[in-house]
């Protein structure tokens, strides 16, 4: 329930990564559960579309579960926050080298197609607030595709809304600040319609491919 709270305390990336490392540190479950036998891809958690994978997953390292599942959908662990930090704070490993797997020969599972977003490094940590927007992925709506549910608007964590109806019109989509977004993309995930989509800056978008 504190979920879009924390979002707006820890707008950084990195630092709501390091939050969900520090909670698994606190909390010490012995058995971490993944149910793929039917899994979400494209825009999830509740607007994108089901996938048969036939997978469950049982591990005592959350870090290895996760990485295990990255290499499943062909990303790469390291390219995702939670497993760099949560190895650096000695949760876990994602290095395939370490982890043993036993059961199913996991080559059985690949899956080559599955719809995920690969971007390969997480928006730049600490930049001024006049860069955020030439930098960092922000939330579109699709206005075609947009039925003026308003979940988008009720879910936007920040206060005032960064999100909202003009002149409280709501024949017509919600409009953004984004001076205020804090690209927490909780709109965009629960878009129950999938019009919502990320869009990368052309900046951003070049200096990832320097990186490469």
């Amino acid at each position: 329930m504190l979920k879009g709270e924390y979002h707006v305390k820890l707008p950084d990336l990195n630092n709501f990564a390091q939050m969900l490392v520090d909670l698994n540190s606190f909390l010490k479950p012995r058995l971490f559960v993944m149910d793929g036998i039917m899994a979400m891809e494209g825009n999830g958690p509740r607007g994108g579309k089901p996938r048969q994978m036939n997978v469950l997953l049982f591990s005592s390292d959350p870090v290895a579960l996760d990485a295990t599942v990255c290499r499943i959908v062909g990303l790469n662990p390291e390219s995702i926050p939670t497993l760099e930090l949560g190895m650096r704070s000695g949760l876990g490993t994602y290095l395939e080298s370490e982890i043993e797997i036993l059961g199913d020969d996991l080559s059985r599972f690949l899956i080559s197609n599955f719809d995920v977003k690969k971007e390969s490094a997480p928006p730049p940590r600490k930049i001024p607030s006049l860069l955020t927007n030439l930098l960092v992925p922000k939330p579109f709506i699709n206005k075609e595709g947009c039925v003026m549910c308003g979940v988008c608007v009720n879910m936007c964590p920040v206060t005032p809304k960064v999100l909202d109806w003009e002149n409280g019109d709501k024949t017509k989509p919600p409009a953004y600040d984004y001076n205020r977004c804090i690209r927490c993309y909780c709109c965009q995930e629960l878009c129950p319609e999938s019009t919502i989509v990320v869009k990368v800056p052309l900046l951003r978008r070049g200096l990832d491919r320097m990186k490469r």
